[in-house]
């Protein structure tokens, strides 16, 4: 039987060290359409930046990871870090930074409704409630790799953990376990930078996020 916590906000710092054993690439697409409709277990993704707005599978679906490869926001004008450099069109892709490289965007997402937003309960709550730690994890110039993967194609470390969440939620008996675990799961490229812990933008999201007098029911449900 599924327990659910009143209050599941991790001590990240502590616990992810003790994940980080589980450290594996958690590279994760979506089933859905990315506006919110059917997808991992219909949950709607964060991540939309307002210059760059979505990945595309390959089944042409956008997920809302804020990356770069023909979602509905077109090509991103990120800098030295960013998945295109300014004014180099076709440039190659650059993974979101880590804390060992000191990321910390200079060009943030606006957080004003959006007509993408619609259908997508989580995103449209981190926007109103947890505006400065969404526009953190998406922001760009550098990116960071709390939105941005190890490749184009890949979740950054919030949408990864959150696609593994919903993906466990059903057979999961502790949604603290689960979530502990699937962040040991996503560090991605930072496994290695950030001894198989989280950035600390990814660890203040989920924070803001998983408070269920914030976001809690729309980006981590469970029951």
């Amino acid at each position: 039987m599924q327990t659910k916590s009143s209050y599941r906000v991790l001590k990240w710092t502590m616990l992810v060290g003790t994940a980080a054993s589980l450290a594996t690439a958690c590279v994760v697409t979506t089933s859905g359409d990315g506006g919110g409709g059917a997808g991992v277990g219909d949950i709607s993704f964060a991540g939309e930046s307002s210059s760059t707005s979505g990945k595309t599978s390959t089944g042409g679906s956008t997920s809302e990871a804020g990356k770069t490869s023909g979602g509905s926001g077109g090509a991103s004008t990120a800098g030295t870090a960013g998945t295109m450099a300014m004014g180099e069109a076709g440039a190659a892709y650059v993974a979101g930074l880590c804390d060992a490289d000191g990321a910390t965007p200079t060009m943030e997402p606006s957080c004003d409704p959006s007509a993408n937003d619609a259908g997508k309960d989580c995103k449209i709550c981190l926007k109103a409630k947890c505006c400065s730690d969404w526009q953190t994890c998406y922001g760009e110039t550098p990116t960071t790799a709390c939105g941005w993967g190890p490749t184009e194609a890949d979740d950054g470390q919030f949408d990864c953990i959150q696609h593994c969440f919903a993906d466990g939620a059903m057979a999961a008996t502790n949604a603290d376990d689960l979530l502990t675990e699937c962040a040991g799961k996503c560090a991605l490229q930072c496994d290695t930078p950030d001894n198989g812990n989280i950035t600390d933008a990814t660890n203040a999201l989920i924070t803001c996020a998983n408070d269920p007098a914030t976001c809690q029911d729309a980006c981590f449900p469970f029951n």
